[in-house]
């Protein structure tokens, strides 16, 4: 019998299930974390809501402008980046209907924003510094994205910048929001001919 696809992808229900499990364990390592480390999450969560959610929207915005970059780049290596997505992300997220991509970015932001920003950052500024926290902790999270090398840069850069937004307005959210925000608009882009 001669198969037609050596690795069939799974179900899309079955995929959404997989991606939301993976990003609620991350909460929960993020939880027990703050629990370990004496972490007060509710902390990152006080102030303001009304501006916090104003800052993340606009702290959307240069994200969005660098995905524009990305999409007409003629840069070899965002080229590479882009042929990775094409070939081997993009299709992990065919046929999730668009209330499943919702989810998935929902949860990627408030979950690993928890994780990288809201503990580990938190955490490493007392022995480590503000600075040397933001680093590193950035540098975790280009490493957990680090699918090529290309994408493991983008993804630090990226996590230094949502680092900085919470150092610079102390509030967790605003860099939660801007995740979501992002990786909602950037799937819904790349899969608007493929649902």
């Amino acid at each position: 019998m001669a198969l037609t696809e050596q690795n069939p992808s799974p179900p899309p229900q079955a995929m959404l299930s997989k991606m939301l499990g993976f990003e609620l364990a991350l909460g929960v390592v993020a939880l027990a974390l703050a629990w370990v480390f004496s972490v007060p999450l509710l902390v990152a969560f006080s102030g303001p809501w009304l501006q916090a959610v104003t800052w993340g929207i606009f702290a959307t915005v240069p994200l969005l402008l660098m995905m524009v970059w990305f999409e007409f780049s003629r840069a070899a290596w965002v080229r590479e980046l882009r042929a990775y997505v094409d070939q081997v992300l993009k299709p992990l997220f065919v046929g999730i209907s668009p209330a499943g991509i919702f989810l998935i970015a929902l949860f990627a932001g408030v979950f690993e924003e928890l994780l990288f920003r809201g503990v580990i950052q938190t955490a490493l500024e007392g022995p480590l510094g503000l600075w040397p926290a933001l680093l590193l902790a950035s540098l975790l999270f280009g490493l957990a994205h680090a699918m090529t090398r290309a994408y493991f840069i983008v993804t630090t850069l990226m996590g230094i910048y949502l680092g900085g937004l919470y150092v610079w307005t102390d509030q967790l959210m605003v860099p939660i929001l801007a995740h979501f925000l992002y990786d909602w608009a950037v799937l819904t882009w790349l899969l608007r001919k493929s649902n």
